[in-house]
């Protein structure tokens, strides 16, 4: 089963299909979007992984032995001034953890998580966050992640919807 793939890290000769799987996974946990929005996400990520793929942001991929990429996950690490969940000021974020429909429950999503988790690791990464999905839940309390209980609410102001 997970022989059948390929596991390795995504280089910038991977950006459609990075691109073309994020966009799947926003279609499944989405819905349509407007058109406005889609066009404003196909402009922005292939700038994005030009820029930071590799450097704090890592992308991981499955790929079968056609060379056909069928799922991928992405770590962003950023930095920021430490704190006592983050003493050294280093956390990542977990992004779209996503499987083609056709290869889901085969240990791929685990698979390229452990992958993930390694190179926050690499990175001297003090906390990786991510917020799972139902289907997800159970692959990632697995490889060790727990539910975290905020005293505080978290609140956010959208400037997109400002336009």
């Amino acid at each position: 089963m997970k022989n059948e793939y390929r596991f390795r890290m995504a280089s910038q000769n991977d950006l459609s299909a990075l691109i073309a799987l994020r966009l799947a996974y926003f279609e499944e946990e989405f819905g349509t979007l407007s058109s406005e929005q889609l066009n404003a996400i196909r402009n922005q990520l292939p700038v994005y992984f030009a820029k930071h793929l590799g450097i704090d942001c890592f992308a991981f991929v499955a790929e079968i032995a056609s060379g056909e990429i069928v799922a991928n996950t992405i770590l962003c690490c950023e930095e920021k001034p430490a704190n006592p969940f983050f003493p050294n000021g280093k956390s990542g974020t977990v992004l779209g953890v996503y499987t083609m429909p056709e290869h889901r429950r085969k240990g791929i999503a685990a698979a390229l998580m452990q992958q993930l988790m390694e190179q926050a690791r690499q990175q001297s990464l003090d906390v990786v966050r991510l917020t799972a999905s139902a289907m997800g839940r159970s692959v990632y309390a697995g490889i060790g992640f727990r539910e975290t209980i905020q005293q505080d609410t978290p609140m956010e102001f959208s400037l997109w919807q400002e336009r």
